[in-house]
C-alpha cells in the first residue's frame, strides 16, 4: 500500500486543476483531479484519499456542497477551500460547515503544500486516535499503558494526579519509551479532554515557519495555537527547538496571548502546555543551546517515561497488545489478545530494546508477518531479533538455560566490540547496533568492569 499522500484536486478550471495537480505530484503526492462536485463525489467512492482541495465557487455545485454532501456520505476527509478575492464571508461559512482551511487566489504554492502536509497529518492522528478507542473501549485501560512494574506504575500515579489540573507538564523518556503515548493519556484524563490534542514537532521550526504554523500572524490563518484553543498543545522533542526560537515560545508561554493574523486584538492561548523531549534539557542549558528560564517554565511537573529496559514485567502483556494491533494492520481486520509463551516472553525480557517500546513494536509486526497466521514462538523472535547463540557441547540442564546464555553472550559481544574499536565507545555502540547512550546499561547488566574494558580497548 502507497504511503503517499493522496490528494483530491477540484476546480473546474483545467488550468488551475492541473497545474495544483503538478505541484503537489512535484511534492511526492498522489494526486487525482475531479472537475466539479459531482465527479469528485463519484471518485471518492471509489478511491481512497487524506486530503480534498476545492474551489469554493464552481458551476457545477460549489465547494461547501461537496464538503455537505460528503459528511453526509460518511467521507470525513479534511477539505482545504479555495477562495477568490474579496469572499472572506464565503470562506467564513465554509470554515463553519466543517472545512480545514482555506487559502485565497492566487494560491501562494508554499503555503498549499504546508497545508495540505498538515490535513494529512490531522486525518493520520484522527484515523490512529478512532483506532485506540476503539481498543481503549474493548479492553477497558488506556491502549499500551500497561503498568504491572514498579516504574511505570509510579509514571502512571504522576499522570493521574498532573491529569485534573492546568499545570504544564515535561514528558521525559528516551526516544521511542512513550512519551506521546502519555501525553495523549494526560489530556484523556483532563478537564479538556473534549477539546483538541494539537502536536507541533518542535525540532521543525523555525523563525519564519513559527508566524505561520504556530500563531498565524502571517499568512492569514490561525496558527496551531487557534486550532488548539479549549485543548491541550504538545511541544514534541521540545530538546530540538532551535535556540532562535526558543524566546519566542517563552514570551507566548509568559505572557498567554498572541496576536494572529488580521486582528489588533491579542487573543488568549487557552491551551493546556505539555512538552516531550528525549534529551536532557538540564545539560542543553549547561552547554548553552537551551535558555534555562525556558526550562524552568515548561519543567513545572515533570512525568518521566522508563525505558522497556526497566519495565520488563510489563512486556508479556505489552507484547499481546502490541501483536494483536500488528495482525490487526496487516489482516485489515481485528484481532483478539493472545498471549506468548514462557520462553518467548523470556526471549524478549533478555533482549536491551535500546530502541525500547517503538523497536518492540516494529519487532513483533515483522514476526507476525513472518508467522504467517501461525502462533509465534521463541525460535522466531530470536531470528527478528537477530540473537545468536554460540554453540556449545550440551553437559546438563544447566547450559540450556536460554537467558543465561544470552546473557553470556551479550556480555562477550560488548568486550568484542570494545576491542575491535579500540576503545571507542561510540564506534562500538555503532557495532552492536545500539544507541551510544546505552553501552552504559549492558556494562552495568553484566557487570563488566573498568578493567576488563581496558583491558580490551587496549587489544
Amino acid at each position: 500500500m502507497s504511503t503517499k499522500i493522496g490528494v483530491l484536486v477540484v476546480d473546474d478550471e483545467a488550468y488551475v486543476r492541473d497545474s495544483l495537480a503538478e505541484l503537489l505530484r512535484s511534492e511526492d503526492m498522489r494526486v487525482a483531479t475531479a472537475g466539479g462536485a459531482e465527479e469528485a463525489l463519484a471518485i471518492l467512492a471509489r478511491k481512497r484519499f487524506d486530503v480534498i482541495v476545492t474551489d469554493l465557487k464552481m458551476p457545477s455545485g460549489d465547494g461547501i456542497a461537496l464538503l455537505e454532501e460528503s459528511r453526509a456520505v460518511g467521507i470525513a476527509i479534511p477539505i482545504l477551500v479555495i477562495t477568490g478575492l474579496g469572499t472572506v464571508s464565503e470562506a467564513v461559512a465554509a470554515m463553519k460547515a466543517g472545512a480545514f482551511d482555506f487559502l485565497q487566489k492566487p494560491v501562494d504554492p508554499d503555503e498549499l503544500v504546508l497545508l495540505v502536509r498538515r490535513a494529512a497529518e490531522r486525518r493520520a492522528l484522527e484515523v490512529e486516535v478512532a483506532s485506540l478507542r476503539r481498543e481503549v473501549a474493548r479492553l477497558g485501560t488506556p491502549q499500551y499503558l500497561v503498568a504491572r512494574s514498579p516504574a511505570m506504575s509510579r509514571t502512571v500515579q504522576l499522570i493521574d494526579q498532573v491529569a485534573p489540573t492546568d499545570s504544564t507538564v515535561l514528558v521525559r523518556g528516551e526516544s521511542g519509551s512513550g512519551k506521546d503515548l502519555v501525553a495523549a493519556e494526560i489530556h484523556r484524563r483532563s478537564p479538556r479532554a473534549h477539546g483538541p490534542f494539537v502536536v507541533i514537532d518542535a525540532s521543525s521550526l523555525t523563525e519564519d515557519s513559527f508566524e505561520i504554523e504556530v500563531t498565524g500572524a502571517r499568512g492569514g490563518k490561525g496558527g496551531r495555537l487557534a486550532e488548539a484553543e479549549g485543548g491541550t498543545l504538545v511541544l514534541d522533542n521540545v530538546g530540538a527547538l532551535p535556540l532562535s526560537v526558543q524566546a519566542r515560545f517563552l514570551r507566548l508561554i509568559d505572557a498567554q496571548g498572541y496576536v494572529s493574523s488580521g486582528s489588533a486584538r491579542e487573543r488568549e492561548t487557552g491551551v493546556r502546555w505539555i512538552a516531550t523531549t528525549a534529551q536532557d534539557l538540564k545539560q542543553r542549558v549547561r552547554d548553552g543551546s537551551f535558555r534555562a528560564d525556558l526550562m524552568f517554565r515548561l519543567d513545572v511537573f515533570p512525568v518521566d517515561v522508563p525505558a522497556l529496559r526497566d519495565r520488563r514485567e510489563d512486556l508479556a502483556d505489552l507484547a499481546a497488545l502490541l501483536l494483536a494491533a500488528a495482525r490487526a494492520r496487516i489482516s485489515g481486520g481485528s484481532e483478539s489478545l493472545v498471549g506468548l509463551d514462557d520462553e518467548s516472553v523470556e526471549t524478549l525480557q533478555s533482549f536491551g530494546w535500546p530502541g525500547n517500546v517503538r523497536e518492540l513494536s516494529n519487532a513483533l509486526e515483522r514476526a507476525a508477518i513472518l508467522s504467517a497466521g501461525r502462533p509465534i514462538d521463541a525460535v522466531l523472535l530470536r531470528d527478528v531479533l537477530e540473537i545468536t547463540l554460540a554453540p556449545r557441547p550440551v553437559s546438563g540442564a544447566a547450559e540450556l538455560n536460554l537467558r543465561r546464555n544470552l546473557e553470556k553472550l551479550e556480555r562477550s559481544l560488548v568486550l568484542e566490540a570494545v576491542a575491535k574499536t579500540r576503545g571507542k565507545k561510540r564506534e562500538a555502540c555503532d557495532l552492536l547496533g545500539i544507541d551510544a547512550r546505552n553501552l552504559g546499561y549492558y556494562v552495568r547488566k553484566h557487570k563488566i568492569r573498568d578493567e576488563e574494558m581496558r583491558q580490551a580497548s587496549e587489544g
